[in-house]
This record gives C-alpha cells, structure tokens and sequence, in this order.
C-alpha cells in the first residue's frame, strides 16, 4: 500500500523555509561579529547556498519530483483535450458533407 501522497505546496513551504533559515542565520551570526550589513549580506548568501545545497538535496529532489509530475500531469491532460476537439472537429466535417451531398 502506497504511503499518502505528498502535497506540492507543503514540500515547497518547508523547502524554502528552511533555504531561509540557512540564510538568516548566518547573517545574523555575521552582522553582530562585523557590523556591516553588506559584507554580512554576501557572505550570508554564500554560506547559505552552500549549506543549502549539501542539506537540503532532499528536500530538492522532492520539490523537483512534484514539479515534474505535476507538469506531466497538466500536459497529458492538455494532449487529451487536443486529440478530442481535433476529433470533433473532423467528426463535426464529416456529418455536415454527409447531411448534404452535393449535386
């Protein structure tokens, strides 16, 4: 039995509050030992991104996998709404050549 499904919204929620956390933690840390809230800022950014990409591959990976299913999921649905007026259209042709023949 398959576990309950993942919500896209719930993943991506915690998935950016936490590239937040590993943010604003280091620029808090940096701003009260340096003072300067530019140099805090960039260094901040670059822990962050670093730290983020090593902790958070899973929760990524989550995010990742919800997007692609969910844009697979829209383009089947968007293939099947083509292929049906495609096939209304070439019914809709057909019924009107065959309720009046030409003479």
């Amino acid at each position: 039995m398959a576990g309950p499904r993942p919500s896209f919204a719930l993943a991506f929620v915690a998935y950016t509050a936490l590239r937040l956390l590993l943010f604003l933690v280091p620029l808090g840390v940096i701003f009260a030992l340096s003072g300067n809230i530019l140099v805090s800022g960039v260094l901040a950014a670059v822990i962050g991104f670093a730290l983020s990409w090593i902790l958070l591959d899973r929760q990524r990976g989550a995010v990742a996998l919800l997007l692609r299913t969910r844009a697979e999921n829209r383009r089947v649905v968007s293939d099947e709404t083509a292929e049906d007026e495609v096939a209304d259209e070439v019914g809709g042709q057909n019924d009107s050549a065959a309720a009046s023949p030409r003479p």
